[in-house]
């Protein structure tokens, strides 16, 4: 236990995928987002309808739409790098990965487990917007509430979030992991 990376590193490499996901999460939102409002507003105002104010309301309201999107759809594919890696880029940048809790190298499989616990209020609220559903939409804010606050179980002894209790994991120098 004494090799498990504690609360301080963790959120150093956090705070370098905030700043990697907010930076190019807005580029892409705004140039997806600039492209989309372009094209709503192109084809409203040639419709001919109210002419050229419902063109603007539409490319606003695409733009709008299309950053969302692609800010969401950015976030989303850059939590998948740790499902399959067992790090994210901040992790790597600071030569962290996640492992079993034993201190061995973990498969796949387990990344993904921990990944699915780690999201799990995102994996809801996609989930919520099938129809039928829906009602697992409504856990999704609870799901992310305890996750958050799960991290800070870090701060403790054994130096492991909720979402690596759960896949039985926790994170290391990748230095420091066994195979």
């Amino acid at each position: 236990m004494e090799k498990r990376v504690g609360f301080g590193p963790r959120l150093a490499a956090a705070a370098i995928d905030l700043l990697i996901v907010g930076i190019v999460g807005f580029v892409a939102g705004a140039a997806i987002g600039g492209m989309l409002g372009g094209w709503i507003g192109g084809a409203l105002g040639e419709s001919g309808g109210a002419g050229a104010s419902s063109g603007a309301l539409g490319a606003a309201v695409g733009a709008v739409l299309g950053a969302v999107a692609a800010f969401g759809g950015f976030v989303f594919l850059y939590s998948l790098i740790e499902a399959f890696t067992g790090a994210s880029p901040g992790k790597m940048i600071l030569g962290l990965t996640a492992g079993t809790d034993d201190g061995r190298r973990g498969s796949p499989a387990l990344y993904v487990k921990r990944w699915a616990i780690k999201y799990s209020g995102t994996l809801l609220g996609l989930l919520g917007a099938v129809p039928g559903l829906h009602v697992l939409g409504l856990l999704a804010p609870a799901a992310g509430l305890i996750v958050f606050v799960g991290c800070f179980l870090v701060l403790g002894d054994k130096r492991q979030s909720l979402h690596d209790l759960g896949a039985a994991t926790a994170v290391f120098r990748k230095a420091d992991l066994a195979v």
